[in-house]
């Protein structure tokens, strides 16, 4: 008997480290928008990946970028999941913000208007909604003018509206004549009876898509937390791209979003954009702090490369975990 209880005493102290390999830490995460792209949050917590890697997660909805960037920076987040366009406000504005995740690096906003505006002449002169100045979709609205030719400034009104439902309500209404909306948004705009005036898909522009951020200062004092949070995006990156109907079904319930087909069409987008592995894109971050500099901002001399790293991951490839989870 006490032979056997020994046993079991042993067995005991020898499991108890690989159960208590991942203590349980609390995690705030926020998001700015509910589209497909910020989807991974989602499916990461559903399927317990935060948990499994000891992540107890607060997901935060906190409409607007600008908006979200200000809360990280207060503490009241630790992590946010944006465009890059709110943090390389901030930093230029005195934040010390860092992109250690890219999950898209071309814009993919397309340009929506009233039924009646289907041509670039017809657009000038008009009142298109963005949600905040500085914003992803001040960004995208911008960068899809200029690729159209027309002068962001002169040509056309840019006003302040709101997320996305808003924005789109304003230009139901005629209080607006037109905005930029998540890609891809063609079902809806045509079930809508909307026009897509232009697709940023199509035209390639460089931009830093979804990302993942957090202030320096927490980085550098959170290294194994952040390990953590990086090791359950990835592995909800794989759940994203190889199951199919899991995620169509995690989407819905996250974007609230009944039409399967326009759910269809979003997820084969975001399927075929992320990379398995999120490294941050240096030329996409390039992108925004070159439109910063034409809106009067002072970024001319920034470094683009200072608001990304891509250390964590670079560990997670070097320590064997990214050949674990994807098997090369």
């Amino acid at each position: 008997m006490v032979k056997k209880a020994f046993l079991l005493i042993a067995l005991q102290l020898f499991l108890w480290p690989a159960r208590q390999a991942y203590p349980q830490e609390k995690v705030r995460v926020g998001y700015g928008a509910i589209s497909v792209q910020s989807g991974l949050v989602w499916i990461a917590k559903d399927k317990g990946l935060f948990a499994k890697y000891g992540l107890t997660p607060e997901i935060i909805y906190i409409p607007g970028g600008s908006t979200n960037v200000q809360v990280l920076i207060s503490g009241h987040l630790d992590y946010s999941q944006l465009s890059g366009a709110p943090g390389v406000a901030a930093n230029l504005a005195g934040a010390d913000i860092v992109y250690i995740a890219g999950f898209g690096d071309r814009l993919n906003y397309q340009l929506i208007t009233r039924p009646e505006i289907k041509n670039l002449e017809q657009l000038k002169g008009k009142k298109l909604a963005v949600s905040r100045f500085a914003s992803s979709a001040d960004f995208g609205m911008r960068a899809i003018l200029k690729r159209l030719g027309l002068d962001p400034v002169k040509d056309v009104t840019i006003l302040q509206v709101g997320d996305e439902p808003a924005r789109l309500a304003a230009v139901k209404s005629g209080n607006v004549d037109g905005t930029v909306m998540n890609a891809p948004f063609g079902l809806e705009a045509q079930r809508q009876n909307l026009y897509i005036l232009a697709d940023s898909l199509k035209m390639g522009i460089p931009f830093f898509n979804t990302g993942l951020l957090a202030t320096r200062r927490y980085l550098d004092q959170n290294e194994a937390k952040t390990l953590n949070l990086m090791r359950a995006y990835i592995e909800a990156i794989k759940i994203f791209k190889t199951e199919r109907e899991y995620s169509l079904k995690a989407l819905a319930q996250f974007t609230r979003v009944n039409n399967v087909t326009a759910l269809e069409e979003g997820y084969e987008y975001f399927k075929n954009t992320v990379r398995d592995v999120p490294y941050p894109s240096l030329e996409g971050m390039q992108a925004v702090v070159a439109q910063m500099a034409e809106t009067g901002a002072k970024p001319r001399q920034v470094d683009a490369a200072a608001y990304i790293s891509d250390r964590y991951l670079k560990q997670l490839e070097s320590d064997g975990f990214v050949k674990k989870v994807w098997g090369k």
